[in-house]
């Protein structure tokens, strides 16, 4: 069976489009996770990838961020903005030398944050005025 008059003079392009659908959906990254980082369930895994600042585009179903042995400088306070569900944080061996005040505002879950081996003298006052969970630092 040949195709029909319709066919012929729009073209069926079903074909195509389903074949770019399917190429879209491999370069997307899953879930929303950030280039070079990996994600697993409510894990996001973003260690040793030579980020200069907090990667964009966190899912907001976070509950652990591994940031440890980029190349951060500054914390601002938008970086963890609307990451409600996040309970831990590893910051370390980083360059962070300047935690802007209300970076962590948004994580009142956050249980434990490491910051180890940075270049931080100073932290704002009340830097951690909304977390009341956080148990280790």
């Amino acid at each position: 069976m040949g195709p029909t008059e319709q066919e012929k003079e729009t073209g069926n392009h079903w074909p195509i489009w389903t074949l770019m659908f399917g190429l879209f959906l491999c370069i997307s990254p899953v879930d929303g996770c950030p280039h070079k980082c990996s994600c697993s369930g409510s894990h996001v895994d973003c260690q040793g990838q030579g980020f200069r600042t907090v990667p964009k585009g966190i899912p907001r179903n976070t509950e652990r961020l591994d940031l440890d042995r980029n190349n951060i400088t500054r914390i601002t306070k938008v970086d963890f903005s609307g990451l409600k569900n996040l309970r831990v944080l590893h910051l370390e061996d980083n360059q962070i030398s300047v935690i802007e005040r209300g970076a962590f505002q948004d994580i009142e879950k956050l249980e434990r944050l490491r910051l180890n081996r940075n270049k931080l003298q100073v932290l704002p006052e009340l830097l951690f005025q909304t977390t009341s969970k956080l148990g280790r630092l």
